[in-house]
């Protein structure tokens, strides 16, 4: 992990099975070792998004709750994936977290608003503010982050780190 502080990754890589429903022709898959699954993907690409992305969840919930986070498998049964049509198995790495959607997140939590209070102190749509809040999305900006910092009366702080 390197020393970009504006992505939250994690150290592991964990065991998916991703397997195509030969009716639909769907992507289906699900996590080894933490409660994560996907389906109805139109594609691979498409299943191992999601996955990564439920990983990336699961992760943070463990972490809200203090919970240790579980290391990855590193073996894997292949009798009991024998009985999958076409399984496979991938190691994959959770997907990166916007910490900035995470502090709005703590400090909404601390202040005991709703989303749509957010929105209307804010003056935006709730959808702006489900944005805002959506720990996959990239594109805050400054402006944003100063209205969602005096509507939840918090201050906000940036720095680039040298």
């Amino acid at each position: 992990m390197g020393k970009d502080v504006l992505v939250k990754k994690w150290p592991y890589r964990y065991p998916v099975v991703l397997e195509v429903d030969p009716e639909g022709k769907t992507y289906a898959g699900y996590a080894l070792d933490l409660p994560v699954f996907a389906w109805g993907k139109a594609s691979r690409a498409g299943a191992m998004d999601s996955l990564a992305r439920g990983l990336a969840l699961a992760l943070l919930e463990l972490e809200e709750a203090g919970k240790p986070l579980p290391a990855p498998s590193e073996r894997v049964d292949p009798e009991g994936l024998a009985k999958l049509h076409q399984p496979e198995v991938v190691f994959l790495e959770p997907a990166p977290v916007n910490p900035v959607s995470l502090e709005l997140w703590r400090a909404l939590k601390v202040r005991g608003l709703s989303q749509r209070e957010l929105a209307r102190r804010m003056g935006t749509s709730p959808s702006a503010v489900h944005r805002l809040l959506d720990p996959f999305y990239f594109g805050h900006s400054l402006e944003s982050l100063r209205r969602a910092a005096r509507a939840l009366g918090v201050g906000l702080e940036v720095r680039l780190a040298v």
